[in-house]
């Protein structure tokens, strides 16, 4: 049924793993760094070392909402789902049969039509919900 999204899913999963695997390396190298740099700075008073500069102001903004981005897109992928089963089930009846083949892959279409338009709207959502949270 969903065959289509096969082969993107699994190189997209590749890619971001490699992705993560590199920029492990590359923070850790990172860390090493700021921590001979901290380390030079030995006669000034621990106290007074802003470490804003170092590591900005917000240190963890980019990984604060994770969980409202992935329950909203879930969320959108199944209702996507959904909305997309009502439609097929409307459009080409309980017993989809001989009618299914001939109509060149319609049922596939609006399957993932459906479910990339609402996976879309749950992101949307969701950055608007951290918009509002971020503000308020």
């Amino acid at each position: 049924m969903l065959d289509f999204i096969t082969v993107p899913l699994v190189t997209g999963i590749c890619i971001f793993g490699f992705y993560k695997l590199v920029e492990l390396f590359v923070r850790k190298r990172e860390r090493i760094m700021l921590i001979e740099r901290i380390s030079q700075l030995e006669n000034i008073d621990s106290n007074k070392i802003d470490l804003s500069r170092i590591f900005g102001k917000e240190p963890y903004r980019n990984g604060r909402f994770v969980a409202l981005r992935a329950g909203m897109l879930l969320i959108g992928v199944g209702l996507g789902l959904l909305v997309g089963f009502i439609i097929v089930y409307n459009t080409f009846g309980p017993f989809v049969g001989d009618f299914y083949y001939r109509s060149n892959g319609m049922a596939e279409l609006i399957y993932g039509s459906t479910t990339l338009l609402f996976g879309g709207l749950g992101l949307l959502a969701a950055f608007i919900i951290e918009h509002k949270l971020r503000k308020g």
